[in-house]
C-alpha cells in the first residue's frame, strides 16, 4: 500500500483557508486551516509526498501536553496510518503558542507530514486532532482529499 502523498503542491504554493467540517466527536473546529495550494475541498492529493498545513486555534483549557493524531478514511474504512512519533507531540510544531498551554491561549500548529492512501482515483476523508494531557480534544476537524497519481 502507498504510504505518502502530497497536499496539493500547485503553483503559486500559496496557503488559503479552507472550510473543514467538524468531527463526530463534538470538539471545535480551528478558527482557521490553511492547506497549501488548496483553497476548497477536496484537496488533490497527489500520491508520493507530504501534508503540509497550518491550524490556528485558542485553547478551550490549559495543558501541559499536546498530542496530535490524523486518520485517513476511504468510506467506513479507516487506513492503516499513524503520525510519526516525533510529530504526536505537537508542542514541537506550535508556530505560534507553546507547551505548557494556557486557557485561551492562540496557537498556530503546523503540519508537514507523510500521509497515506490506499490508492490514486479516491476521496477520502482526514481527520485532525489535538488532544489534551486527559485525551480531550482541543480540536478536531475532518477534511476531504481527492487522490490523484503523480
Amino acid at each position: 500500500m502507498v504510504k505518502s502523498m502530497l497536499v496539493a503542491l500547485f503553483l503559486p504554493a500559496l496557503a488559503y483557508g479552507i472550510a473543514v467540517r467538524p468531527c463526530p466527536n463534538g470538539a471545535p473546529i480551528p478558527q482557521d486551516v490553511r492547506v497549501i495550494g488548496c483553497t476548497a475541498e477536496p484537496c488533490v492529493i497527489p500520491i508520493g509526498g507530504m501534508v503540509d498545513m497550518d491550524c490556528d486555534f485558542v485553547s478551550p483549557r490549559a495543558t501541559n501536553t499536546v498530542t496530535a493524531s490524523l486518520e485517513i478514511f476511504l468510506g467506513d474504512f479507516r487506513v492503516p496510518y499513524e503520525l510519526p512519533v516525533a510529530q504526536q507531540n505537537a508542542c514541537n510544531f506550535f508556530e505560534a503558542g507553546s507547551c505548557p498551554v494556557a486557557q485561551g491561549e492562540f496557537i498556530n500548529y503546523h503540519l508537514n507530514t507523510p500521509a497515506a492512501a490506499p490508492f490514486a482515483g479516491i476521496t477520502v476523508d482526514l481527520r485532525l486532532e489535538l488532544t489534551d494531557d486527559n485525551g480531550v480534544p482541543l480540536f478536531c476537524f475532518l477534511s476531504s482529499a481527492q487522490i490523484v497519481a503523480v
